[in-house]
């Protein structure tokens, strides 16, 4: 008998919804833009959340990820973000660089993030 496996599922799917990204926006702009700069571009001090973020991010778990935000960050005040802050964040981060929005939410549960591989988008 033949198994049939899912298809992973990757960033490139679409895995967020515009809207959001477009919290996770607004909540960057009031909790991590002080560190991470307007544009998620870093200073010298604090690494950028783009560009060579995928190289540090890009093939692990979107799990991980939001596991690191909810545990870490904002620096000043480390696991203080609700659930759906923490995942909105990731969204907007996914859409920063480069990966699609689609039509469902990014999920808050820890399994279903943990089934999400990280593929950075084509140059």
């Amino acid at each position: 008998a033949r198994r049939c496996w899912p298809a992973p599922i990757t960033t490139a799917a679409g895995v967020y919804t515009a809207q959001q990204a477009d919290a996770g926006a607004a909540l960057y702009a009031e909790r991590c833009a002080l560190c991470h700069g307007a544009a998620a571009q870093g200073t010298w001090e604090v690494p950028p959340l783009t560009g060579r973020f995928m190289g540090n991010w890009g093939h692990g778990s979107v799990g991980a990820l939001a596991d690191y935000i909810g545990r870490a960050m904002p620096q000043m005040a480390p696991a203080t973000l609700e659930p759906q802050e923490k995942v909105a964040l990731v969204a907007y981060l996914l859409r920063a660089n480069g990966m699609p929005a689609g039509q469902r939410a990014l999920p808050a549960d820890p399994a279903a993030l943990a089934a999400i591989t990280i593929e950075p988008a084509p140059r």
